[in-house]
């Protein structure tokens, strides 16, 4: 699992625009397979999520996700990413 954790993080730089489907929804979140990476876990938590246009919930199950990652999460091994101008921006 480290050789594909760290494959995943050269795969998904910081900074870098990702894509993926959402494999598992859940109020606080959505659990992304991404493209390239599917052993290791995308998450785009709600308050990452600040699409344009706008929209009133998360994506479901299967949708496809553009994103652009945040950061490496090293303890729980998850690529996280967000989706729209972060919250605090004031957009």
């Amino acid at each position: 699992m480290a050789d594909e954790w760290e494959d995943a993080k050269l795969r998904h730089p910081v900074g870098s625009k990702t894509h993926g489907v959402v494999r598992i929804r859940r109020p606080f979140g959505v659990f992304i397979e991404l493209d390239g990476s599917p052993e290791v876990i995308g998450f785009l938590d709600i308050a990452s999520y600040n699409p344009d246009p706008p929209a009133l919930d998360l994506p479901e199950v299967g949708a496809k996700v553009s994103a652009e990652v945040a950061f490496h999460d090293e303890q729980k091994r998850q690529i996280r990413v967000r989706v729209g101008e972060p919250f605090w921006n004031g957009s």
